[in-house]
């Protein structure tokens, strides 16, 4: 196999939501704990981020997040002022969600302080929103595909909320012919629709096409059930799976590179 077209997902591949989130929360905390320094600040990272978990999936709204990949921290932070499927809906909803998460995080540290959990909420999103995080081999790795291949990004979410990121990392839109976002399509990875349309939308045939992504489940599942070949960045040494199941495995974006240079795939 020849590969020509490398699609990428982005979250967690290209940049790191984890460290951007992490950035947010810390900083966000630590405003707290200037403020009421009895509180421990690793005992209300772990309150907030467990309300926000368990509190998103109780919204009727849940399903359709579930099925374009919208986490919950991306909803402590989102406009989505998207116009179509039920952006509109969603946005609506996430204000009462973040003040509730917010609000009962505060709650579970013995603060009851609305205002307070309003102000910190907005500084959440502040944070958040300015910051898009690269992995440090992100570029070097790009830089050597991109003359190489066609590369197209692949990636779930709020077509609003993903071209913001993309906004914050300025460099790293010039890199894709394509550019896919599962909310513009209506359906998120791993749904093989969205796989087929992706291949149509780049003129790339899934016989020299590689997937390249951090998600089993998500991009990995995806590009088995088109029979494409993928690449499964697994930078945290996670557990394989029998019902997903990578054609390679590599520990960053440096490592694919090494592989397209070596083999022939």
């Amino acid at each position: 196999m020849t590969v020509k077209t490398i699609f990428f997902d982005l979250d967690d591949t290209l940049l790191s939501d984890e460290q951007a989130v992490q950035l947010a929360i810390d900083r966000t905390t630590a405003f707290l704990v200037s403020k009421y320094p009895r509180v421990q600040a690793q005992e209300f990272e772990a309150a907030l981020k467990n309300r926000a978990v368990t509190l998103f999936d109780t919204y009727a709204i849940y399903d359709f997040t579930v099925q374009i990949g919208i986490s919950p921290f991306e909803a402590l932070w989102g406009e989505f002022t998207d116009e179509t499927l039920r952006f509109p809906e969603l946005s609506e909803v996430v204000r009462a969600y973040r003040q509730q998460v917010w609000t009962m995080a505060l709650a579970d540290v013995g603060i009851s302080d609305n205002r307070l959990a309003k102000l910190i909420s907005l500084m959440f999103i502040v944070i958040r929103t300015e910051n898009s995080v690269p992995f440090e081999d992100t570029y070097t790795a790009l830089d050597a595909l991109y003359e190489r291949y066609q590369l197209v990004l692949l990636t779930n979410g709020a077509p609003s909320l993903q071209k913001l990121k993309l906004d914050k990392a300025p460099k790293l839109g010039k890199y894709f012919k394509k550019i896919i976002i599962s909310g513009d399509f209506g359906q998120g990875k791993p749904a093989p629709e969205l796989f087929n349309f992706a291949l149509y939308r780049a003129q790339a045939d899934k016989s020299t096409s590689l997937m390249v992504g951090d998600q089993l489940f998500t991009d990995i599942l995806g590009a088995n059930a088109v029979g494409m070949k993928s690449v499964w960045i697994n930078r945290k040494e996670a557990s394989q799976s029998e019902v997903a199941q990578p054609d390679y495995t590599v520990k960053s974006l440096t490592e694919v590179v090494g592989l397209l240079e070596k083999e022939d795939i």
